[in-house]
């Protein structure tokens, strides 16, 4: 059977910029300015959120999943026939989380409870050969019960081509654009906005239809943003597994380990986000999920170190055609 590439769900540039919205010493304060750490919190936050979101919700084994502009884990594979591959999805998902951590703060940690919502559309032709187009539409809510200061919208545009060398057992490159503004929750005032280009490979290993990993690797090489302070290149290696334990139930597992080095000031950091989730899949269309998940980020400024712990569920539906 023929396999099509498309990207792996969600969003996110992965990696966590971090930085709370107060400080918890006069020292930090007086080096990071208020408005620098909510706007570092609000990028962290989008990132691990995407990451986590796409574990959350697995899909039918027939079909991959939909294509938010994120090719972290590089493009599953349709396992169908030709005359049966969708080039258009539609998707959408809304879950409740408990964070131990809502500021991402090295002390002082303060947890809530926050609802992320997501939905968008993507398109993923065969333009010829193995080589394939991909264009997303993404937006994300992100809303805190306790901290609602914490709240904020973000919205991914983007495009891209993806090439399958199918000599090599389907190992996959990429490279797009992507474009993404974060506003404020209460007042869609413009918080950041950067555009990037991602660059990457990914290796499947498809061990039978029931289970498969892939290894990946990524980068976004930063073009422009806005504050300066806040942009970041991104360099990741990542790894997933994914196995159906039933005709419903799958199991996903998934590891990222990045480095982000900020080209307008003397920050470097490293991050590690590992996610373990479960989905119930009713139809090719619906499921619903839970996952708990950990991210550890070290930086050479010791103010943006900090560690969280996230556990949620949800639903999620899409429609192909």
């Amino acid at each position: 059977m023929a396999r099509h590439p498309t990207q792996y769900v969600a969003i996110m540039l992965a990696g966590l910029l971090l930085a709370p919205l107060a400080v918890t010493t006069a020292s930090a304060q007086s080096q990071v300015p208020v408005q620098m750490s909510a706007t570092d919190a609000d990028v962290a936050r989008r990132d691990m959120m995407g990451t986590i979101t796409r574990q959350l919700f697995a899909q039918d084994p027939d079909y991959a999943p939909p294509s938010p502009a994120d090719a972290d884990l590089g493009e599953q594979r349709l396992l169908v026939p030709n005359d049966r591959y969708k080039a258009f999805t539609l998707f959408s998902n809304v879950s409740e989380f408990y964070t131990s951590n809502a500021g991402l703060t090295n002390g002082g940690a303060q947890s809530d409870w926050f609802t992320a919502m997501q939905f968008g559309a993507s398109w993923v032709p065969r333009i010829t050969g193995n080589l394939y187009g991909e264009a997303t539409a993404l937006q994300q809510l992100y809303r805190y019960a306790t901290y609602n200061g914490y709240s904020f919208n973000s919205l991914d545009l983007g495009a891209g081509l993806i090439y399958l060398f199918r000599e090599l057992q389907d190992l996959s490159a990429f490279a797009r654009y992507n474009y993404n503004l974060l506003t404020d929750a209460g007042s869609d005032s413009s918080l950041f906005y950067q555009q990037t280009i991602r660059l990457g490979l990914n290796k499947p290993f498809v061990f039978s239809r029931a289970h498969m990993a892939t290894l990946g690797l990524a980068s976004d090489i930063n073009l422009n943003g806005y504050p300066s302070y806040a942009v970041r290149n991104r360099f990741a290696v990542l790894a997933g597994y994914q196995v159906n334990l039933t005709r419903r139930l799958q199991a996903n597992l998934f590891y990222q380990l990045a480095y982000f080095p900020f080209p307008e000031i003397n920050r470097n950091d490293w991050n590690q986000v590992l996610s373990f989730g479960l989905a119930w899949i009713f139809s090719p269309r619906f499921s619903v999920g839970a996952s708990v998940s950990s991210s550890f980020n070290d930086s050479n400024e010791n103010f943006y170190d900090y560690s969280v712990l996230n556990t949620g569920a949800g639903i999620s539906a899409n429609y192909k055609f």
